[in-house]
């Protein structure tokens, strides 16, 4: 009879003994569901060959991959940028939401088009401009961060403009001094060559006294902090062609 009454303990811690190791199991599974979910939320920027590497989580504990959308803005918003000329990258980071992402992104993107503008070196805003394009695809900035976007692009707008001044003014220059040429010769395309080069003139002094304050404030700009130029090609005062266009 004891004998039997210590059995049945035994038995009975054998039986529960399989349940134990269900609940054991479905917590641990369970932990590694919420520790998975979780990695898959995650970002990262990551530094990869030179370029920076946007990078999502997978739907493991642990574990990362190159973030890639069907969305083909998506795509281009997040794809893979390379820094400016020897800028060298921090260590991968990781965020808990794709606003932080972005906002941190965003960061990046701004110093590196401000320094790029400051340079005030043709090349170099065009990669400005650029890096602006990408930071406005950014849907979690901040509302400083927007303003200072704007701020930035208000910048590259005036080296475009300053640009197309200079160009308009030479253009008409050029304009001015064929009407000059074509009134000296005879007959009625003279007259009318002398009329248009009257009417030209106060347009040309316009032209010319715009472009000349344009050059003047990217000049005195550049002195007043920005950092000097590296030699290269440049058009005079500092003024930046369009993409795509070349000085004559």
């Amino acid at each position: 009879m004891a004998e039997e009454s210590t059995k049945s303990p035994a038995k009975a811690a054998r039986r529960r003994s399989p349940l134990v190791w269900l609940l054991v199991v479905a917590l641990l599974a369970a932990v590694g569901w919420l520790v998975a979910d979780r990695n898959a939320r995650q970002w990262w920027l990551v530094p990869e060959d030179g370029r920076l590497v946007v990078k999502k989580g997978v739907l493991f504990v642990t574990g990362k991959a190159t973030f890639k959308s069907d969305d083909p803005e998506l795509s281009r918003t997040y794809a893979p940028v390379a820094p400016p000329a020897g800028v060298t990258l921090a260590p991968e980071r990781p965020f808990d939401d794709r606003s932080a992402l972005d906002q941190a992104l965003f960061a990046l993107l701004a110093r590196w088009a401000r320094d790029d503008i400051q340079s005030e070196q043709p090349q170099r805003i065009q990669e400005a401009r650029g890096y602006l394009q990408r930071a406005a695809r950014l849907a979690g900035t901040s509302a400083a961060q927007r303003d200072e976007l704007r701020s930035l692009q208000g910048e590259t707008a005036f080296y475009q403009a300053a640009w197309d001044l200079e160009q308009g003014a030479e253009s008409l220059r050029r304009a001015a001094e064929q009407l000059r040429m074509a009134s000296e010769t005879r007959g009625p395309i003279a007259a009318e060559a002398m009329s248009l080069g009257r009417t030209l003139e106060p347009v040309l002094q316009g032209a010319n006294q715009a472009a000349l304050e344009a050059s003047r404030f990217a000049s005195e700009r550049h002195a007043r902090g920005a950092p000097p130029a590296a030699p290269g090609p440049a058009s005079p005062g500092g003024l930046v062609p369009p993409e795509g266009s070349a000085r004559p």
